[in-house]
């Protein structure tokens, strides 16, 4: 029996993956994970902000510097398609997982929900359809 694949299954983990998902009958487009989901440096979650009537992917962990701040800042570049990557300095720094709860990347106040694959449309709801193939792959 060789240990070597099963090992390496425990440090190696999966990358994120993004899909572009669309409303057959009011045309609402969303570039989004389709649910839970996580590559190397942090892991999201669909959620449907109710106010804004959008899908978006939020982070739930995050792995960050030791001595970083709890709380996740929006950027005014923000995009939430785009996923984080932990920036390299050189030399090693330790890593922790940080949890966080969901929130509305566009105004923290809104009421979200968790959102699924197959879910309903934000803006119509009837059911999304997901696109067969990949948008984009993110660790």
């Amino acid at each position: 029996m060789r240990l070597e694949i099963p090992a390496a299954r425990l440090y190696l983990k999966d990358v994120g993956k993004t899909y572009h998902f669309e409303c057959p009958h009011c045309q609402y487009r969303a570039k989004v994970s389709g649910g839970a989901d996580g590559g190397l440096h942090c892991e999201v979650q669909t959620v449907w902000c109710r106010d804004c009537r959008e899908l978006f992917d939020v982070y739930v962990r995050l792995r960050r510097p030791a001595g970083a701040v709890d709380k996740v800042k929006f950027p005014g570049f923000f995009r939430p398609e785009v996923p984080p990557v932990v920036l390299c300095t050189g030399k090693p720094v330790r890593l922790v997982w940080k949890k966080f709860t969901p929130a509305c990347p566009v105004q923290p106040g809104h009421f979200v929900e968790v959102w699924k694959e197959p879910g309903r449309c934000p803006r119509c709801g009837n059911f999304m359809e997901k696109q067969g193939l990949t948008f984009r792959i993110w660790d």
